[in-house]
């Protein structure tokens, strides 16, 4: 395969073909983007789980098998978005203590089994994440697959944050 080089700042004295094409602070960008959403993936699959394990409640069976469904997406989710960095050249930073020092995400409820309260916390992460972002849209428009990735993962917790909605009208 030949060098193409596109002049783009990319060069680094090495076979630019062995990277994505992507301006360097376009990058940079992206990969601050998939971290802070990386965090916050990983944050509401743990939270998911906590409410997995802990919920009480008549309709148990329904609210532990959805929670347990969140906590996976949110699981695919995370590895998706660190293997995006990945491709991109960037490091992902998905440690506990990365996506606990980077969340912006109030406490999760630890000391409840009330369904109520967990699924209302829940249902705040999950919109929280698809809000979040749905505002980091504008940074990725100069990066059309992260931002193809970002919708396909918006419109997956729109639809978790209107099941817990409806577990909460009901």
């Amino acid at each position: 395969m030949k060098n193409t080089n596109t002049g783009n700042g990319n060069n680094s004295g090495g076979n630019t073909a062995q990277k994505v094409d992507i301006n360097n602070k376009i990058r940079d960008a992206v990969a601050h983007e998939l971290n802070a959403t990386l965090a916050h993936a990983l944050d509401l699959a743990a939270a998911a789980k906590q409410a997995h394990w802990n919920v009480r409640a008549v309709s148990f069976q329904g609210l532990h098998e959805l929670f347990d469904k969140i906590a996976s997406s949110a699981r695919d989710a995370s590895d998706e978005l660190a293997e995006r960095a990945r491709a991109l050249d960037a490091l992902p930073k998905g440690t506990i203590q990365d996506a606990a020092a980077n969340t912006t995400f109030e406490p999760f409820p630890n000391d409840t089994t009330d369904w109520r309260e967990l699924t209302t916390a829940l249902r705040v992460r999950v919109l929280g994440c698809a809000n979040r972002m749905r505002a980091s849209l504008s940074v990725l428009s100069d990066e059309p697959i992260t931002e193809d990735l970002y919708i396909g993962l918006i419109a997956e917790l729109e639809k978790y944050g209107w099941m817990l909605g409806a577990h909460l009208e009901g």
